[in-house]
């Protein structure tokens, strides 16, 4: 009996000591489950799916501590990551600043380049217009001082007469005084020289003088032409000048008495054609080419024959001063 009792006793506390190892196993299993579950939770970036066996120190296993050096490297590289990330952003900022600077300089550089290059144009357009204008007007004053060409005139005034044939003590004749004068000028200027040729058809009516009181003394018709060389100078920026002019002259005298059988009653009224030169000066007042005023006078010298019944002059001279117009 005793030798079954002690068997059943072994038995027994095998069999307890079975159960309890089987309770501590599950608590320890269910103890772990729970740790590894508030570790998963708190640890949302990175989880172990490998479970690591953690002892107890009042006889079960416990979990590790933390490595505070781990966390302290990874805080570090995460401010490294964002420093870095920073300066990359400040270096990306400052390099499109610079750009954008160097592009603001650039593109007003090139404005001040383009203005300056207008401006250049400008002044160089400027300069070949004001040589254009300049050539124009050389050319123009040029023609204006040399041209040259066919005109044609006609002009009227007064005739002085001078010298022996406004003696009033001449035999059968008491001499002439101012009368008035009429010209028809025609004329040809070289273009680009200052001579032209000129030739005039003129009227000149002098008034004579009474040698007997019986009667009027007869006005003196002279009908003449004088061929002349005209020496032209240009006067400023214009088309006036002045000249001189000079040549041959003829002219047919009549008019005066022949026949003084009868001194108180003298007929025959006679003429008398004689040749002489002539010279004067002028001036031009044009307002074209040709067309304008011309103001002139000349002395025309004429021979005479001393002997000539009724006009007994060594010489026949007049001054006229003509007013006219040239077209």
């Amino acid at each position: 009996m005793r030798i079954g009792f002690s068997s059943s006793c072994a038995i027994g506390l095998a069999i307890a000591l079975t159960v309890g190892g089987v309770s501590t196993a599950q608590a320890q299993q269910t103890d772990s489950t729970r740790q590894t579950t508030r570790i998963t939770k708190k640890k949302v970036k990175t989880t172990s799916t490998q479970r690591i066996p953690i002892k107890k120190e009042s006889g079960g296993e416990v979990a590790p501590p933390v490595n505070q050096d781990s966390i302290a490297a990874a805080e570090r590289a995460r401010q490294d990551s964002i420093a870095a990330a920073a300066a990359r952003a400040r270096a990306d900022s400052i390099a499109r600043a610079e750009q954008m600077r160097r592009d603001s300089i650039a593109a007003a550089e090139r404005r001040k380049q383009d203005s300056i290059a207008a401006v250049e144009k400008a002044r160089q357009d400027s300069i070949a217009r004001a040589d254009s204008i300049a050539a124009a007007e050389r050319a123009r004053i040029s023609f204006m001082r040399r041209h040259g060409g066919w005109y044609f005139g006609l002009g009227a005034g007064v005739s002085i007469p001078t010298g022996d044939i406004t003696s009033n003590t001449a035999f059968n004749n008491g001499g002439y005084t101012t009368g008035w004068n009429i010209t028809l000028p025609i004329g040809y200027d070289w273009s680009y020289s200052p001579l032209g040729v000129r030739l005039d058809g003129t009227f000149d009516q002098l008034q004579g003088r009474n040698f007997n009181s019986n009667f009027s003394a007869p006005n003196l018709d002279v009908w003449g032409i004088n061929l002349g060389v005209r020496l032209r100078v240009p006067i400023g920026r214009t088309w006036n000048r002045f000249y001189v002019i000079g040549g041959g002259s003829w002219a047919d005298y009549n008019g005066f008495f022949t026949d003084f059988t009868d001194p108180n009653n003298p007929t025959n009224k006679g003429s008398a054609s004689r040749w002489g030169w002539n010279a004067g000066a002028g001036f031009n007042f044009n307002w074209g080419k040709m067309v304008g005023l011309f103001l002139e006078s000349r002395y025309v010298w004429l021979s005479t024959d001393n002997n000539q019944s009724g006009f007994p002059f060594s010489n026949a001279a007049r001054v006229p001063i003509v007013l006219g117009v040239t077209f």
